[in-house]
Formats: structure tokens, C-alpha cells, sequence
């Protein structure tokens, strides 16, 4: 496909077997009923749901209706235009400037990124952060087992998919879905052992990692779908925008983000090493891609 790598690419739809990361990261994201499961059949069973004894701590489930597991952050106006100071889950900085008609801040903020394990590529996972925070994992269940650090083990939240891994970083509840027959304890375990969590000043989540886990870098790509840090604004019917730092942004090499946006109509672009996707009603879509800039800083 010939053209520049930063043109912008509009679509109503995507379809074909690199769908599959972007849809489940939807379904976490911008809560709607899809579940599909990552790639790779790991060796070994899984392991029996017994309580372990390996300490670990859950935070206590807040009160329904209490919003969880989004980032509401102030932004800083000026005339008819707002920017935000933003961090991604590996750490790295941003500000994002947009019309305040827009109104990003509004439509709240996660991070995702994905990550494996060294030795298990296949086993790649993303990691993400469920609108409904622990109650959506729980729904009223006891948790299967404790696992090491912040991490717990629980059941799975559809008939499609294997247990759920949960990590508290309080006030952010994180998740690693598996597909049925996934992982095994001791893989598990590595991932409980080796995944730490902090929360800035600003309420953002930064996610490190050491081996054999290993996290996705700024602009990584697995089978053509972008895994590296990202921020997710809006969702559960709103439009969405997602928004990532890739330094060899290619529009070409990278399968659209959001594989069935709600409205029908997706839109997105690179620019100055970072790669922007809208997703939803045409008209909320075209403003997005119109008027957001992003600026890395660090």
C-alpha cells in the first residue's frame, strides 16, 4: 500500500485474524459484552483453584455506583482550548491539547499495555483495567486463590475465557485474562511475582516489570495490533479515543485499534511519534481526529 505513513485512515469496520487484541481490549476498556481471548496455547494445565497461603493484599470493593478504574484529570484552559498532563503505563509523559468542546477530561482516562512472559512469546497477554474495577471481576464470588505480591486469581467472567488474574494497585484494579486451558500456576506466579504497580502524584498508573515478564514497549507491535502503552479515553457509549507514544508510527503497519467502534466509523492517524485513533459517532470522530495534539515531553 502505497502513501504516507502518517496519512489519516478512516473505516467503518475491520475484519480478519488481527482483530482479536484489539477486541479484547475493547471489551475491558469501554465496557461492551465482547470477550476474545489473546493468542498463543501455553504448555501445561491449569492449576486447581485451591486458596493459597501466599500473602497479598485486595483492597476492600468500593460502593456501587462509586466510579472505579477511570482517571477523571483536571486540564488546564485556555481560551477555547484545554491541555492535559498525562503519563502512559510505562512511565513516559504528554500533552494532549484539544477543544474544550471536546471535553476529554470529562470522558475519563485508562492505560493498557500488553506483556509476556521471556521464553513464552506466544503467551502474550494484555493488561488492562475493567470499567467495574473489582466488582466487575468478583461479581460476587469468592476469589479462587492468592498468588504473590498484589496478585489474586479469579474466576472466569465469561463462558469463553479462562480465570482472571487481578492486581491491586490501589485505587487501580489491573487484569490479565486468559483463554481457557492458558496458563499455568507457575506462569502465574512469575506474573504476580514480577509486575509492580505505582500511582503518580496526578492519579495516573505507571506499570514495571522485571524478568521474565517482560512489558511492551512505546509503539510495539504483536501481529500487526499496537500492544505498547496507551491511554484510553470515553467508552460504555461515548466515543473513544485512544492514544499512544510509537516512534516509528507507520498508519500502515498498524491494525485499527478499535475493531467495531460504536457508531459504526473509526478514524486515525500518526503524528510526531504518536499514533491517535478515534472510534464512534462520525461527527465526534472527525472533531477528534481534527482537533487533538499530542505532545510527548519525556
Amino acid at each position: 500500500m502505497a502513501g504516507d505513513p502518517n496519512d489519516v485512515i478512516e473505516s467503518g469496520g475491520q475484519t480478519g485474524p488481527r482483530r482479536w487484541v484489539g477486541i479484547a481490549v475493547l471489551a475491558v476498556l469501554v465496557a461492551v459484552p465482547v470477550i476474545s481471548l489473546l493468542a498463543g496455547r501455553d504448555p501445561g494445565a491449569p492449576a486447581s483453584p485451591a486458596q493459597a497461603s501466599t500473602p497479598g493484599v485486595v483492597s476492600a470493593p468500593v460502593a456501587a455506583g462509586t466510579p472505579t478504574n477511570v482517571l477523571y484529570p483536571r486540564p488546564r484552559s485556555k481560551g477555547d482550548r484545554e491541555t492535559l498532563d498525562v503519563v502512559f503505563p510505562d512511565g513516559s509523559k504528554a500533552q494532549i491539547g484539544y477543544p474544550a468542546e471536546l471535553g476529554l477530561a470529562k470522558l475519563g482516562v485508562r492505560p493498557a499495555q500488553g506483556g509476556w512472559l521471556e521464553g513464552y512469546f506466544s503467551l502474550f497477554r494484555m493488561l488492562t483495567v475493567p470499567p467495574g474495577g473489582y466488582a466487575e471481576i468478583a461479581q460476587g464470588r469468592p476469589m479462587l486463590r492468592r498468588l504473590a505480591g498484589h496478585g489474586t486469581l479469579w474466576q472466569p467472567t465469561g463462558p469463553t475465557e479462562g480465570q482472571v488474574m487481578m492486581f491491586d494497585f490501589a485505587p487501580w484494579y489491573v487484569t490479565l485474562r486468559d483463554q481457557k486451558d492458558g496458563m499455568t500456576y507457575e506462569q502465574r506466579l512469575l506474573w504476580a511475582e514480577n509486575l509492580r504497580g505505582r500511582v503518580t502524584g496526578d492519579g495516573y498508573l505507571v506499570l514495571e516489570a522485571t524478568s521474565p515478564v517482560r512489558l511492551a514497549g512505546p509503539g510495539q507491535l504483536f501481529r500487526g495490533a499496537l500492544v505498547g502503552p496507551q491511554l484510553w479515553f470515553g467508552g460504555a457509549g461515548e466515543a473513544v479515543l485512544v492514544i499512544a507514544p510509537a516512534p516509528r508510527c507507520d498508519i500502515r503497519e498498524i491494525s485499527q485499534v478499535v475493531p467495531d467502534p460504536s457508531g459504526g466509523f473509526s478514524s486515525r492517524r500518526c503524528a510526531d511519534g504518536v499514533y491517535i485513533e478515534a472510534a464512534g459517532e462520525r461527527a465526534a470522530v472527525e472533531r477528534m481526529i481534527a482537533g487533538v495534539r499530542v505532545r510527548l515531553t519525556s
